[in-house]
């Protein structure tokens, strides 16, 4: 049920990319310089490639390795692409 939960907001994300946190909050003339399609579509992408490790966590012998795969590693990649976005942001501007 989480993969599909994270996928169907991977899809949200990809559809309407400005209804990610801190870009509404964003002033204007900040807003009209980020292309935040083009955040949307990377943060979407991520989410869909962890989106199969939540799918094989229940094949996971331990809760240990369970929750790495379901929980874990998913949101770690999200973490990350935040991260890159924050350091990186030249690449996103238009």
């Amino acid at each position: 049920i989480f993969a599909i939960i994270w996928s169907l907001i991977a899809l949200f994300i990809r559809k309407y990319p400005e209804t990610m946190s801190g870009y509404s909050t964003m002033p204007k003339h900040k807003r009209e310089k980020i292309n935040i399609v083009k955040i949307g579509q990377l943060v979407s992408n991520t989410m869909f490639a962890g989106a199969p490790f939540a799918l094989l966590s229940p094949l996971m012998p331990s809760k240990g390795l369970f929750m790495l795969l379901l929980v874990g590693i998913p949101c770690g990649m999200l973490l990350a692409v935040a991260v890159y976005v924050n350091v990186c942001h030249k690449k996103f501007e238009k």
